[in-house]
């Protein structure tokens, strides 16, 4: 049998890409509930997003409880979003694991499952040299060229923060085309995206593409847009079309409801999949659910800090809901203009 190659280019990378949670049924608490995956309400989301202009959908991340679902859901959560996305945009799917059998493993399940590409970071629970993480993606790409890869930079998750010249070495592997940067040191984001170049389109937090894209960044991550996608949307045009007076003033506007969290940082990182569940759900754009097991005790402070993130992120998608089509940019008619411009 020939293997194909994939056919996914690092310009293929650029703009807003949706991170989708695994939405889940009402028993997903339970630790004797199987197939927790809502599927209804994880294609009416993920369809959602793509209709209102997002470039890519990616799941199974930190967020996206790739580390609480069954073998049978992880499969189950994969078909529902490339049945629903119907190759209108890219998909990728979380490949992390805790070493590099499994993950050529999990590559190859989501090969079959008719992914585009996959995200991963290197294996965890022991901490990586930055040799052997980079020797982990050299042997994913050749054991899956049927497949696009994205690294996966989280130094919280991970414990390694792979630094510019890992990046400018694995930018030469073929199927290796985007690095979605989790890490917030400036100095790294930028030495990554000055390593790479035009090898390897690095996506940033949605409300860091301004000033990211100033230095090269192809666009961005983001959970947020499941609360809704328009001020990120918004952001992503102006930094394509190099507006950065009006770059600044979305992002400002953006970051103000984390700058309000009332957490710490550790807080935020240990509940994160049930943090944004919760704030998902308070926003009402889509249906989120609750966290597995073992994420079922959350702090009142926790709870309370994604309601109101929640719900400050909703009426800020709708002020610039209502602004775009009052410009007649509705979302996705914006995401064809800036392509095309």
């Amino acid at each position: 049998m020939t293997t194909r190659s994939s056919e996914l280019v690092p310009s293929d990378m650029k703009g807003l890409w949706g991170f989708v949670p695994a939405c889940s049924t009402p028993d997903a608490a339970d630790v004797n509930a199987v197939d927790t995956i809502d599927t209804d309400a994880l294609a009416s989301l993920v369809d959602r997003l793509v209709r209102d202009g997002v470039d890519g959908i990616v799941t199974t991340g930190s967020a996206g409880e790739s580390h609480t679902l069954s073998d049978d859901e992880y499969r189950t959560l994969i078909t529902t979003v490339v049945e629903t996305v119907n190759a209108r945009v890219p998909v990728f799917v979380g490949a992390s694991t805790l070493n590099t059998r499994d993950s050529i493993r999990r590559a190859r399940v989501i090969a079959d499952l008719g992914a585009d590409g996959i995200m991963s970071g290197p294996p965890m629970y022991l901490p990586q040299t930055a040799e052997n993480a980079v020797q982990y993606y050299k042997d994913l790409a050749e054991a899956v060229p049927e497949l696009a890869i994205m690294i996966y930079q989280n130094p919280h998750a991970f414990r390694i923060t792979l630094p510019p010249g890992a990046f400018r070495e694995l930018a030469q592997i073929r199927n290796i085309v985007a690095l979605k940067q989790t890490s917030m040191d400036i100095f790294n984001v930028i030495g990554a995206i000055k390593a790479v170049k035009e090898k390897m389109s690095v996506l940033v937090l949605d409300q860091l593409m301004y000033p990211a894209m100033m230095f090269g960044a192809a666009g961005a991550w983001s959970i947020d847009v499941c609360m809704g996608p328009w001020p990120a949307l918004s952001l992503r045009d102006a930094c394509q079309r190099g507006d950065w007076t009006e770059a600044a003033t979305i992002a400002d506007q953006m970051q103000a409801p984390f700058r309000t969290l009332g957490l710490t940082m550790e807080e935020f990182q240990a509940m994160q999949s049930a943090w944004w569940k919760i704030a998902i759900d308070t926003a009402g754009y889509g249906r989120a659910g609750a966290a597995r097991p073992p994420f079922v005790h959350i702090p009142q402070t926790v709870v309370d800090s994604a309601h109101r993130y929640g719900e400050r992120w909703a009426g800020l998608a709708e002020r610039y809901h209502r602004s775009r089509e009052a410009a007649g940019l509705p979302p996705a008619a914006a995401n064809v203009a800036a392509a095309s411009s």
